[in-house]
C-alpha cells in the first residue's frame, strides 16, 4: 500500500523544510519517494535546491520530486470543458482571452495539484508520497469539494445530457448558444471520479496521514 503524507498548517511555519526532509529520510531508508508542492507559491525547489517542473523529477536515489504548473494541470484535467466554458463566455459577448481566463472555476489551480496524488498512487510508482500542502483553510475547503461534487453527476448531469440531445439543436440554431456535446459531460464526469478517488485516498486512515506543522508560539 502507498503512504500518503501530507504536511500542512499555517503559512510560514516550516511545512516545505518538512516535508523535504521527510522525503529525503524516506528515500535513504529505500522507499521509492516522491514529494510534491500542492502549493500555489512554490518554495520546494529552493528547499531542495534543484530545479523543478510540472512532471517528476530524479533528484537522488529513491526520491522524486515535483512542483505542478497551474497551466499545465488544466491543459490536463480541464481543456474539454474549458474549450466548452469559455465558448460560452464568448457567444456572450466577452472577449476572448477573458473569456478563457473566466472559465477556469476557482480553486481549479490547487485541486489540479492535489489531483496528482491519486495520479501517483494509481500508477504504482512509489511507496510513499510525501504532499507540501497548501495552508490549511484551503486545503480543508479543496477536500470538501469531491462530496459537493457528487450530487452534480447523481442530478444534474444525466439532466443536462438528455435536455442536451433533445433541445440542444434547436436552441443552437435559434439562438446560436453552443450546446455542449456528449464529450464534456464525458470529461465532467470523469474529473468528479478523479476528485472521488482523491477524497476516498486522503480519508483512509490506514493510508493517509495528515501532520500539521506547527510554530512554537503563543499564536
Amino acid at each position: 500500500m502507498v503512504r500518503i503524507l501530507v504536511y500542512t498548517g499555517k503559512g510560514g511555519v516550516g511545512k516545505t523544510s518538512v516535508a523535504a526532509a521527510s522525503a529525503i529520510l524516506c528515500a535513504a531508508r529505500g522507499y521509492r519517494t516522491i514529494v510534491l508542492s500542492t502549493d500555489i507559491a512554490h518554495s520546494l525547489a529552493d528547499a531542495l535546491d534543484v530545479e523543478l517542473g510540472p512532471e517528476p523529477s530524479e533528484i537522488a536515489p529513491n526520491l522524486w520530486a515535483q512542483e505542478p504548473d497551474v497551466y499545465y494541470n488544466i491543459g490536463r484535467y480541464w481543456r474539454t470543458i474549458q474549450n466548452y466554458v469559455a465558448d460560452l463566455f464568448s457567444w456572450h459577448g466577452l472577449d476572448e482571452v477573458l473569456a478563457e481566463e473566466m472559465s477556469v472555476l476557482p480553486g481549479m489551480d490547487e485541486l489540479g495539484n492535489l489531483l496528482w496524488i491519486a495520479d501517483h498512487v494509481d500508477q504504482g510508482k512509489f511507496d510513499v508520497i510525501v504532499v507540501d500542502a497548501a495552508p490549511t483553510g484551503e486545503t480543508l475547503r479543496l477536500l470538501s469539494l469531491p462530496e459537493a461534487s457528487r450530487w452534480w453527476v447523481e442530478r444534474i448531469a444525466p439532466i443536462g445530457k438528455r435536455v442536451s440531445r433533445i433541445g440542444g439543436p434547436v436552441l443552437q440554431r435559434m439562438l446560436g448558444v453552443p450546446m455542449p456535446r456528449e464529450e464534456v459531460f464525458k470529461a465532467a464526469e470523469r474529473l468528479l471520479r478523479r476528485l472521488d478517488r482523491l477524497h476516498k485516498l486522503l480519508a483512509d486512515p490506514d493510508q493517509s496521514t495528515v501532520r500539521v506543522v506547527l510554530a512554537l508560539e503563543k499564536m
